[in-house]
């Protein structure tokens, strides 16, 4: 029951009443009938099974809005602050969930700087715990709780105790909570005790001053990241490399604050370092990020040598001897060529391509096929670069043994649909694709027909592509392969034109339909087919005979033909485009005489909305 001087809403995520919690309470119907929140919830916690504890501190916060704000600084917050402290402590499970839990009352339950303070020692208990999830979830809290305290002595005397205990658990949290905690305090002692952990003698302390480094360097000004710049070399060269790797990444959030003459001078040569260095860890770590690296040194086109040396160290990743290292550093390919323009990609990325291309790594060559795609947008590549570079390696890619490199070239090849017509070896190809084993495959073939209509033009699409590739999809077994060629109907009327559609495609649909007497499926795949046709042309003769075709189907046999006939209608009447007058005079007419005698339910609604449209 909620306190009467405190009308908070519980947490809309409640847990939901459990067995656990009624077998792990010993008292009688009576007995709890007359207990309170808090009664209830000491005598779970107070129950021999971790089960029925884990259960009841699922329910800290129901338990606190419960209570209200006083009640559970007066009450719970003290009972709380004994179960962190106790020895031995509780089940790992128990504190993980209470950390979690205490979150949930800030700021909407406890917002001001004296409500929220009790949370602190109870934090900062659980943070020194010796189960890292516990303490990765108390550091979680107090970073959560941190902006709504102004006492900011408390803030720093708790890093302070935290950084000076002789457990590296401790120091650890420590180091998640110290950029938050300087970002509210702005204390300057913050700054000296991370100095501290980045150079304990505890390689895990170290590290987790490491994985914060990044954050904690953003919230300092210039004059700061000066004093601290040898922590951040000392890191980066650290004898432990699983410090040296989270140290060289995260110069991704050090440097976009900062000019390129300073991040020249200190962070170009640590990204050399870490490109080179001796452990694989480290090098694949930056190639994860290199791209975030490189755009966080600010450089412009008044340090081309600096840019140079930066595309070396991406080169020497893409050239590294471990297989997840070249395919960490192509992930970024497409992003460098952006960065570095047509001048470095053509000086140092183009005689690269092959090799990743043929990579014995097959995620090296599904992500350079993706990567290659994603480098023809935007324009930082002239059209004859791409043409000359990319056509082979497209069509290595597309007669990949794995299908996921092969849709990767797929999926994206509309991005240069304009220059299809200069890839003829590509083109080949994906024709030979419409037939193969892999139904996704050929689905990425069919959602390409149109793009090489618009390309090669409408006489080869009639000559190479309508029987062996269109027709032959439109027939396919795979629903979604079919779909795909029905989604790009509209392309294709756009592309060829009223009279083309109604001379060469519109023939084969309809002599598809009548020989699908046996196949309800095929003759709904025409009809959806139909109604996309109708609002690409939206009138002419075209229109005439598309809506003609529909109205067939809204006398078909089956029920599920029907309702794909006036879901199509539907479309074309909503579109507002349409030839209304044709609308009026045929489809209406026609649609309430298949109203007056429909039985199934689904016909009878599409059929009424298209009714009530016209």
């Amino acid at each position: 029951m909620m306190s009467q001087n405190n009308p908070l809403e519980a947490p809309s995520h409640s847990p939901t009443p459990s067995l656990t919690m009624v077998r792990s309470l010993p008292q009688g119907v009576d007995e709890l009938s007359a207990m309170g929140p808090l009664e209830l919830f000491q005598s779970q916690l107070e129950h021999g099974l971790t089960e029925a504890k884990v259960d009841g501190m699922k329910r800290l916060s129901v338990v606190a809005y419960a209570l209200g704000t006083e009640a559970t600084l007066s009450s719970l917050i003290p009972y709380l602050t004994n179960v962190a402290m106790k020895q031995p402590p509780h089940e790992d499970e128990v504190l993980l969930t209470l950390a979690a839990q205490l979150q949930l009352m800030v700021p909407n339950l406890l917002s001001s700087n004296t409500q929220v303070l009790p949370l602190l020692p109870i934090l900062e208990r659980l943070s020194t715990m010796e189960e890292t999830v516990v303490r990765d979830e108390a550091v979680k809290a107090v970073n959560h709780i941190s902006p709504h305290i102004d006492d900011f002595t408390q803030l720093t005397s708790m890093a302070k105790r935290l950084v000076a205990a002789d457990w590296f658990t401790a120091k650890v949290s420590a180091a998640g909570m110290c950029p938050t905690l300087f970002k509210v305090t702005q204390e300057d002692d913050l700054r000296f005790l991370y100095r501290d952990l980045c150079q304990d003698d505890t390689p895990m302390v170290r590290r987790a001053a490491a994985m914060h480094l990044g954050e904690f360097f953003s919230q300092l000004s210039f004059d700061k990241v000066q004093e601290l710049q040898p922590i951040l070399e000392h890191l980066c060269g650290d004898e432990q490399d699983s410090v040296r790797l989270l140290a060289v990444a995260s110069m991704a959030q050090i440097g976009p604050k900062f000019s390129p003459d300073w991040t020249t001078q200190a962070l170009l040569p640590l990204v050399k370092q870490g490109s080179t260095d001796l452990s694989w860890r480290v090098r694949h770590n930056l190639a994860k990020a290199f791209s975030d690296v490189a755009l966080s040194l600010n450089l412009n086109e008044n340090y081309p040598s600096q840019k140079s040396l930066i595309m070396a160290c991406f080169v020497a990743l893409l050239q590294d001897q471990e297989g997840e290292v070249r395919a960490g550093a192509v992930g970024h390919l497409a992003k460098m060529v952006h960065w570095g323009g047509a001048t470095l990609f053509t000086s140092h990325l183009q005689a690269l391509l092959p090799a990743l291309a043929d990579d014995v790594v097959v995620d090296v060559r599904s992500k350079c096929a993706l990567a290659l795609m994603d480098s023809s947008e935007g324009g930082t590549l002239p059209d004859p670069i791409i043409v000359k570079a990319f056509t082979p390696l497209l069509e290595n890619f597309l007669q990949d043994e794995y299908a996921e490199v092969q849709l990767h070239v797929l999926n994206n090849l509309s991005r240069i649909s304009h220059l299809l017509n200069q890839m003829s070896g590509v083109v080949s190809n994906i024709i030979s694709m419409s037939k193969a084993q892999n139904w996704r495959v050929r689905q990425g073939v069919a959602e390409l027909l149109p793009h090489l209509a618009e390309a090669r033009g409408m006489d080869f699409f009639s000559t190479v592509l309508q029987e062996p590739a269109w027709m032959a999809l439109m027939l396919d077994s795979v629903a979604d392969v079919r779909l795909a060629c029905v989604a790009g109907v509209a392309k294709l009327c756009n592309v060829a034109g009223d009279d083309w559609i109604v001379q060469s495609l519109l023939p084969q649909h309809i002599k598809i339909y009548d020989h699908s007497a046996n196949s309800y499926l095929m003759r709904i795949t025409i009809l959806q087919g139909h109604a996309q046709m109708a609002v690409a042309t939206k009138s002419g003769h075209l229109f005439f005979q598309v809506i003609d075709q529909l109205l067939r189907g809204v006398s078909d046999k089956v029920a599920n033909v029907r309702m794909v006939a006036g879901k199509g209608l539907l479309l074309i009447i909503n579109d507002g485009g349409c030839d209304q007058d044709v609308i009026a005079s045929k489809v209406k007419p026609a649609v309430e005489q298949a109203m007056s005698t429909e039985e199934d339910i689904d016909c009878q609604e599409y059929f009424s909305e298209c009714l009530k449209n016209c």
